[in-house]
């Protein structure tokens, strides 16, 4: 049952944010505008080197519901999310990217489906993922592709069916408010540094819900080309590391089998991305660096299962691929040369 005007805690990071866009003033705009008051903002500034500290400053002096903590920014973006998940002390929370936006109802229509639904830990919004230009990639309504936010319809699923639409790809869209024992569950700081930890820790709080639900408010996802996630960059071997401990993580959980085609031909195609990056970046690598990304890229090559990724060719794909994935020197080689 909930209490008659929980608090919510809304945390929301920010990295060079002004420079990047003016993200600051954006994310306020829809934030402190909520229907919904009782929110608590916590706002991690990441060792901005721009005026996004001085922004949230500015800010926080108008309105004393905001929280401004800074931090030293840990190149990794697991370890700021991490920080914030501490300090939030709302009984509901809620993570907000400082590019994105929600409707100004959002929080007040995830709270009222808690209400009708005592057995749901998550409430997610319609998840509407535009280019920065205006085109659609996809509208999602939980586990559901919809064509536009005038079809939502409700939807309900275990937090065990929505870690098990998550091996091989994502097949679940979930941005939205979370009861605080959940959300907490497990930290964003993970155990090693990874450019993509939070996918490996979302699978996880996703688990430990009873049920996952949507409402009709929107959360609008803008994805930038230009954005560090869509950058060449050495760090994107670190998805080949995830897909690692992901095959462990579902292995034990005995949710691979059924997915395991999909899972294997998406953890062939980082890999060969991963070998790609590290030939490009290769003269900008001390000795070290290149011996222990090797060393990744070779444990990631070793824990393939070979056989089934072959079986998912034909004709001469298969027979290429085939010649590839002999061993990981072959592969490695291959890709050295490869234009």
């Amino acid at each position: 049952m909930l209490s008659p005007e929980p608090l919510v805690s809304v945390i929301t990071t920010y990295y060079n944010s002004v420079k990047l866009g003016d993200f600051v003033k954006k994310s306020m705009n829809c934030l402190l505008n909520q229907t919904y008051k009782n929110i608590e903002f916590i706002c991690v500034n990441d060792g901005s080197q721009d005026s996004t500290l001085q922004d949230l400053e500015f800010y926080s002096s108008q309105d004393s519901r905001i929280k401004v903590y800074t931090k030293e920014n840990q190149k990794y973006a697991q370890y700021s999310k991490a920080f914030g998940q501490e300090k939030a002390s709302g009984e509901f929370i809620f993570l907000f990217d400082h590019d994105d936006q929600i409707d100004l109802d959002t929080i007040q229509k995830s709270l009222e489906t808690f209400a009708q639904h005592p057995d749901v830990d998550i409430v997610t919004p319609i998840i509407n993922t535009v280019y920065t230009d205006g085109k659609v990639k996809y509208i999602c309504n939980l586990d559901t592709y919809i064509t536009n936010t005038a079809d939502y319809f409700f939807r309900k699923i275990s937090g065990k069916d929505a870690i098990r639409k998550t091996v091989g790809r994502y097949d679940v869209h979930i941005r939205g408010l979370y009861r605080n024992n959940v959300f907490k569950s497990c930290s964003f700081a993970f155990t090693e540094p990874l450019l993509n930890a939070d996918e490996i820790v979302e699978r996880l709080i996703f688990e430990n819900a009873r049920n996952i639900a949507s409402c009709n408010s929107v959360y609008t996802h803008y994805l930038h080309p230009d954005s560090s996630a869509k950058l060449p960059s050495l760090k994107k071997i670190d998805i080949t590391r995830t897909d690692v401990l992901l095959r462990r993580i579902f292995k034990a959980k005995n949710i691979y089998e059924a997915q395991k085609s999909v899972f294997e031909l998406t953890a062939f195609k980082n890999l060969v991305t991963g070998i790609k990056i590290y030939h490009s970046f290769s003269k900008k690598m001390t000795t070290e660096e290149l011996r222990n990304q090797k060393k990744r890229l070779k444990e990631s090559f070793l824990e393939l299962d070979r056989t089934n990724i072959i079986s998912q060719f034909t004709g001469l794909a298969k027979i290429y691929n085939a010649a590839l994935l002999v061993n990981f020197s072959s592969l490695f080689l291959f890709y050295k040369f490869k234009k």
